[in-house]
């Protein structure tokens, strides 16, 4: 018949286990649930719209009645115009705004004309002349589609303007250079998926003022396209790995709990009278002798002390041996000192 072992544990090991199983058990727990409640939060970006601007002017300049030369032989845009022979200027201003999808299109438009004069002063340009007019008030444009276009035609007489400037050259007598801009200003607003689109630009022509010939440049024939992206979030359920770890850790705590509340405490019995032998014959080793033979005291006195202490002075004050008999019989050690016919002993007993 076998015989049920008895399971017993030392009472520090227990209690370390129950803390350290509690305190796993506890924090996977809630690692368990945060995990589960909480969703990652990832953003990416989304391009959600494009739109395209194209803008391009055209001109037809024509001449005051002369004997040089007629409209009909200046179609070329090449060349430059005499300044004193220009009755007007003919602007064509064309802009197409096209997107990727349809949306609510708002646009604004105005255009501008803008004198201005600079004089140069030791190769450094000094603006004298900055003076602007409205040749178009504000107009608005509404499209429930992809795409909204602006065209108008503008008549530009330019003859008082550069009347003026050349008066200001003669009477104070200064070199200026001044030119006339013409400024298509422009603001297209839609809104896509939420977000906001604006889009702001001002193309612009160049006519040269109070000069012998004149001639226009500027932003002509121009497209450009703007991509507009937008940010979105989006949430994840947090990994298995994490839920499958606290769940692992949660079943290892319990089971440490439930298997170490079976083991019953070991009561630990110490032998002191080992422990003490033992620590006076590490400490003391230089100074024991062990004899094999229990002492003989029918011939000689014998002085029992009360601690090993005492045997350690009077082996210090007598320079003699400390010697030390195992009675293991009784479990007793004998530890005396011999001067003459006196031994001084201490017995040290279970």
């Amino acid at each position: 018949m076998k015989t049920k072992g008895k399971n017993k544990m030392r009472k520090s090991t227990k209690y370390v286990t129950i803390i350290v199983s509690i305190i796993v058990l506890i924090f996977s727990f809630i690692n368990f649930i945060k995990t589960i409640q909480k969703e990652n939060m990832k953003t990416y970006t989304k391009e959600i719209y494009k739109y395209t601007n194209k803008f391009n002017y055209d001109y037809k300049i024509n001449l005051i009645s002369n004997k040089y030369m007629t409209n009909e032989e200046i179609k070329d845009k090449n060349l430059a115009y005499v300044t004193d022979l220009i009755d007007n200027i003919k602007l064509d201003l064309n802009y197409d705004y096209t997107g990727s999808k349809n949306s609510e299109i708002k646009c604004t438009y105005s255009i501008v004309g803008l004198m201005q004069a600079v004089y140069t002063k030791n190769g450094e340009e000094q603006k004298i002349w900055d003076k602007e007019e409205v040749l178009l008030p504000e107009k608005s444009l509404d499209s429930a589609s992809d795409n909204i276009q602006i065209a108008e035609k503008l008549k530009l007489d330019l003859k008082d303007k550069n009347e003026l400037i050349n008066n200001f050259k003669q009477q104070l007598g200064m070199s200026i250079d001044a030119k006339y801009t013409v400024k298509l200003k422009i603001k297209v607003t839609t809104e896509v998926e939420g977000k906001e689109v604006v889009d702001e630009l001002s193309p612009f022509i160049n006519i040269d003022l109070a000069e012998k010939t004149t001639k226009l440049t500027g932003e002509n024939n121009i497209e450009n396209s703007e991509y507009i992206s937008k940010e979105f979030k989006t949430s994840e359920k947090s990994s298995t790995s994490k839920i499958f770890i606290d769940v692992v850790l949660i079943v290892a705590a319990i089971i440490a709990l439930r298997k170490v509340s079976k083991f019953k405490i070991a009561n630990v019995i110490r032998n002191e009278y080992k422990y003490e032998l033992n620590r006076i014959l590490r400490i003391c080793q230089d100074k024991i002798v062990e004899v094999s033979t229990k002492p003989n005291d029918e011939e000689i006195e014998v002085v029992y002390v009360k601690d090993f202490g005492e045997i350690f002075k009077v082996s210090e004050e007598l320079f003699k041996p400390i010697l030390y008999y195992n009675a293991k019989e009784n479990e007793e050690a004998w530890f005396s000192v011999m001067s003459g016919k006196t031994s001084y002993r201490f017995v040290l007993k279970k």
